[in-house]
């Protein structure tokens, strides 16, 4: 036997030497295997299963009772293999097998020592391994049970359930759910693997670790240190089982990240994606074809229709060339034989004097009279008596002049209509005063096209705000004096402007002038007036941030100030409301 040490020089050469096993102990392991041959052989024989326990038996001199936390209870009663897999009767079988072998009684007054610590050890094992919540919490804490979890690598995909079943089959003795899914093959159909997987996510695992506990509530002194070790042991359970779940977690993802057959899922569904998107692009391709081929279609048929319209229309433009051509030449022909037949009877005349007034009256009679009747006069100027026919012509001359008398009345009648209606304007225009004017042109501004009842509102208006004495005035005058007022120039404006100042100036003005005193320059912005103000919130009012050109109606309402200086004032009052609000709040 040679024994390690600190070097504290340089070794010499080594030496063999010769030895010879003794002691008291090397004397008690070799009693205890010739006692353990002896009674194998004076039994009749055992089952194979008691002679693989016996060869799982530990080794009597590494057992302590003291430290019986330490030691594998399954193997201290040769149930290694079995373990959790035993039953309550293999259990007991085996301590009575292990009682009859190590009983203090049994052994030799050599080895009694030895052999009283060990049936102690046994004694321990079949005391936590009958009880059923002992064995539970001893079970949880399995000292054989592995809890490395295989990694995502090429090895793991490649041999996914290699590598991946002995792993699940050995997790399934912690469901609180039984039975629990299978791994299966690669011939598995999806539906059960993504039930496999989802079982194993929603693992119920009944692992409590409280065999692992730091303290022993036995060994606690007092009430509250046993309440500290309470609460010591609780929390140390809680960090294993959230460990527990975090590798199973861990288990559950890797092989879902590694399984073929998910992978092949995903591929198919990836390309099933992609060939409903290929469809869906084809039928929108098909749909856009056949759309632009309607559309062709319909161009075509327009085309054809439009010019099948040009046709027609082009048809009937010259058939109406030639009916007026026609016409024409019937006129022509008509009024040739008509004035053939007015000078054979020589116009009709009674005298030389009589004959120029007879052709006038022949050319009227060519240029009103249509064609039909210029050919039906001329045959009964063939046919009739020369009396007869001037009694016709004369009759026919008289028609025309009639028709032409009353043409005239009816735009004497015309005319003096519209002279009676401008005479009307006139007169109502004359009726307005300077006031009533600006009045409105004050509402034109304020009740914009497009107000309810437009012309209405402003009558109301003026007749609501002119001064006393001034006539009531009608929407037809209100109206027309708008029109008159829009027909104005610009010259005619600024002398009615003047009109309207040299008026305010002589009714507000005093005769006698106050010498005022020096004024100061003041570069600020002018004070808004009560009149403008208000002229400026009711303006607001009217015109809403949905009017297109708000700020230019807005500043034609308020005369006195412009575009910039009307949003300037909003935005004073605006920010004004607004610190008001925070001083309050």
């Amino acid at each position: 036997m040679a024994c390690c040490g600190i070097v504290l020089r340089p070794l010499s050469a080594p030496v063999w030497l010769d030895f010879e096993p003794v002691g008291k102990w090397f004397e008690c392991d070799v009693t205890s295997h010739h006692s353990v041959k002896d009674k194998l052989s004076e039994s009749d024989g055992d089952s194979d299963s008691d002679k693989e326990n016996e060869e799982e038996q530990t080794n009597p001199l590494l057992l302590d009772p003291s430290q019986w936390k330490d030691q594998d209870h399954y193997s201290v009663l040769g149930l290694g293999k079995l373990r959790y897999r035993a039953k309550a009767e293999d259990i007991r079988k085996a301590y009575r097998q292990k009682v009859l072998q190590h009983h203090p009684d049994k052994q030799q007054q050599s080895s009694e020592d030895l052999d009283d610590d060990h049936f102690k050890c046994i004694k321990i094992a079949y005391d936590i391994l009958s009880d059923a919540k002992c064995r539970r919490a001893y079970d949880s804490a399995d000292p054989t049970f592995s809890d490395d979890v295989p990694t995502v690598c090429d090895l793991s995909k490649e041999h996914f359930f290699q590598v991946f079943g002995p792993v699940f089959e050995d997790n399934v003795r912690w469901s609180t759910l039984q039975p629990v899914p299978s791994l299966g093959d690669m011939d598995t159909p999806i539906e059960e693997v993504n039930a496999f997987y989802d079982f194993w996510y929603g693992f119920n695992s009944w692992r409590d670790f409280s065999y692992s506990d730091e303290y022993h509530l036995d060994k606690a002194e007092s009430r509250e240190e046993k309440r500290w070790m309470e609460k010591q042991n609780k929390s140390s359970r809680l960090k294993r089982k959230k460990e527990e779940m975090v590798r199973l977690r861990t288990l559950t993802d890797n092989a879902h990240a590694c399984d073929p057959r998910i992978r092949r899922h995903k591929e198919a569904e990836k390309a099933e994606k992609l060939a409903r998107k290929r469809q869906k692009e084809e039928a929108v391709r098909m749909e856009a074809e056949v759309r632009e081929k309607e559309r062709l279609e319909r161009l075509a048929e327009e085309r054809k229709k439009a010019e099948l319209e040009e046709e027609e229309a082009r048809v009937q433009a010259e058939q109406a060339r030639k009916e007026r051509s026609v016409v024409k030449n019937a006129l022509k022909k008509a009024r040739k034989s008509f004035r053939t037949a007015c000078v054979a009877v020589n116009y009709f005349a009674t005298g030389d004097g009589d004959l120029v007034t007879k052709m006038e009256e022949t050319e009227k009679l060519s240029a009103t009279l249509p064609a039909e009747k210029l050919q039906q006069l001329s045959e009964q100027f063939t046919s009739l008596s020369l009396e007869d026919a001037r009694t016709v012509f004369t009759k026919e001359i008289l028609a025309v002049q009639q028709q032409e008398r009353e043409a005239t009345e009816e735009q004497a009648r015309i005319a003096f209509q519209q002279s009676a209606a401008i005479k009307s304007t006139v007169a109502m225009d004359t009726d307005w005063t300077n006031t009533e004017v600006q009045l409105l042109i004050k509402a034109v501004v304020l009740y914009p096209a497009g107000t309810q009842k437009r012309w209405e509102v402003i009558t109301k208006f003026i007749n609501d705000h002119a001064p006393d004495g001034c006539t009531t005035k009608m929407e037809k005058q209100v109206i027309t004096k708008v029109k008159s007022l829009q027909k104005v120039g610009a010259g005619d404006r600024e002398a009615e402007n003047k009109m309207a100042f040299s008026k305010f100036a002589k009714d507000h003005l005093t005769k006698v002038q106050v010498e005022a005193p020096p004024t100061q320059r003041y570069d600020g912005p002018k004070p808004w007036t009560s009149e403008e103000q208000k002229l400026l919130e009711d303006a607001l009012r009217t015109y809403p941030s949905s009017v297109e050109e708000r700020w230019e109606k807005i500043a034609a309402a308020v005369v006195t100030r412009t575009k910039v200086e009307c949003v300037n004032r909003v935005k004073e009052l605006v920010a004004k409301v607004k610190a008001k609000k925070q001083g309050t709040s």
